[in-house]
């Protein structure tokens, strides 16, 4: 199976065995049942699936509206088309403290999609929403876990994001939400690199550069993006400088910004950078825009004898 059919395999068993459990889950989409693979689900609840057409604005209210009878809503919507609900994400969910969940299909760069395709926007159109909590698995297992938590343990709105291809490397066989929001994968001296979703595979292959050199740098992951945890921030980077956030957004478009201004001038922050990303594969992209373990590695070299 291929790294994106099992990452939406992996959604959809999660959302299956929900549906089991609690007779009042029920799933939305917009014309990409196969796709985001609520098609499983539809074939298990016929009764409780709700396939919208191409008007995700509609999935997202038709959301908020079932969230306000009591059920609970889950709408499967890709990253890129999501931003055509923004309206209803803030007046028909968030103002009204709904709990809707909504998975965010094909979070960051998507590859051969193209250019129209690239999850470069939904986190910080997101983290706009009063009270949304998004969440960014770096694994399958992860993904599974933090859809599980966001449909039974909360009660406000959450996005659970996950990319085009979610089991890259990285793998942990279960995720706790009672750890917190930051995750220390190794500890470092002087440096650390932070992130979040599958691009902590490439910071952990840019980690082996660096101590090939001698340079031993920490490595962070947030699993949940936001809201951000400026006390936990501060507590873990206090004995680092400088430390390099990296993200799969345009910028100004994720939570670069957020951490700067918690952890203050130390901060150095690669991204996306301010122009659309073409059309490419992921290797080739992650290239392009200085976000492979070789042009983390090399910026982290630069800031240092900086």
């Amino acid at each position: 199976m291929s790294e994106t059919k099992a990452t939406r395999a992996a959604y959809g068993e999660a959302l299956v065995k929900l549906g089991h459990e609690n007779d009042k889950i029920v799933v939305l989409d917009a014309d990409l049942s196969n796709a985001t693979m609520t098609m499983n689900f539809a074939r298990e609840f016929p009764n409780r699936h709700f396939d919208v057409g191409i008007a995700e604005e509609h999935a997202v209210s038709m959301a908020g509206g079932l969230a306000k009878q009591g059920m609970v809503p889950v709408a499967a919507i890709y990253s890129t088309f999501l931003q055509r609900s923004y309206d209803m994400i803030l007046q028909d969910v968030s103002m009204l403290k709904l709990h809707v969940v909504l998975a965010v299909d094909r979070a960051g760069l998507v590859g051969e999609d193209g250019e129209t395709h690239h999850g470069a926007f939904d986190v910080g159109f997101l983290r706009q929403a009063p009270d949304m909590k998004i969440l960014s698995p770096a694994s399958l297992a992860e993904l599974r876990e933090m859809l599980i938590w966001a449909v039974e343990g909360q009660k406000g709105p959450v996005a659970v994001r996950y990319p085009r291809g979610g089991d890259r490397g990285y793998s942990d066989s279960r995720w706790d939400s009672r750890g917190g929001s930051l995750v220390c994968h190794k500890k470092g001296e002087k440096i650390a690199i932070l992130t979040y979703g599958i691009l902590i595979n490439n910071v952990l292959e840019a980690e082996k550069l660096l101590s090939v050199g001698n340079i031993h740098a920490g490595v962070y992951r947030l699993t949940m993006p936001w809201p951000l945890d400026g006390q936990a921030l501060r507590d873990a980077f206090a004995g680092y400088d400088p430390v390099i956030f990296v993200e799969e957004a345009l910028h100004g478009a994720g939570i670069g910004e957020a951490v700067g201004a918690i952890l203050g001038e130390k901060t150095v922050c690669r991204d996306l950078g301010s122009a659309y990303v073409p059309h490419g594969s992921l290797e080739a992209l992650y290239r392009r825009q200085g976000l492979d373990p070789e042009s983390i590695a090399a910026l982290a070299r630069e800031v240092l004898e900086a």
